[in-house]
């Protein structure tokens, strides 16, 4: 079954110093596919505004597809932005080198799979644990159902 996630998103600065910083990570499996377009748009009177916007994606199976458009829009002088985007697969070698530490190749999926959000999810496991193990619990499926 072929799934689609779009994704739009607009941060609008429209006074001076603003602050923002949107981070999205993708693992996308199966023959899905998932679509990020994402505005930062700085009015000219928005001047000291720092604004950073990034996407990352792995992909896990070679039929899923990834389309990344981060974009700026800075009326303003004096501002500090960033946008990019990020697009890779499980690393072969990385999974190699666990492997060498004894763990089979599902349970380094898993690792693998489980750890690259992390850095998001930081906090949710006190806050909301139900949440927490909800995410957890697919990211395991998903290293199961996409194994290639």
């Amino acid at each position: 079954e072929k799934q689609q996630l779009d994704l739009h998103s607009l941060i609008h600065h429209s006074v001076p110093s603003c602050r923002s910083n949107q981070e999205h990570k993708n693992l996308v499996g199966g023959s899905a596919e998932c679509i990020f377009k994402g505005i930062i748009k700085v009015d000219a009177e928005a001047q000291q505004t720092e604004s950073a916007q990034i996407v990352r994606s792995l992909l896990l199976t070679k039929k899923s597809k990834v389309k990344a458009m981060p974009s700026l829009q800075i009326q303003a002088d004096e501002v500090t932005c960033s946008h990019g985007a990020a697009l890779t697969q499980l690393d072969p070698e990385e999974l190699f080198y666990l492997a060498s530490r004894g763990l089979d190749a599902a349970n380094a999926r898993r690792l693998m799979l489980s750890g690259f959000p992390m850095d998001l999810l930081e906090g949710l496991k006190e806050l909301m644990p139900k949440s927490y193990a909800r995410v957890t619990q697919k990211l395991t499926s998903m290293a199961e159902s996409n194994a290639e």
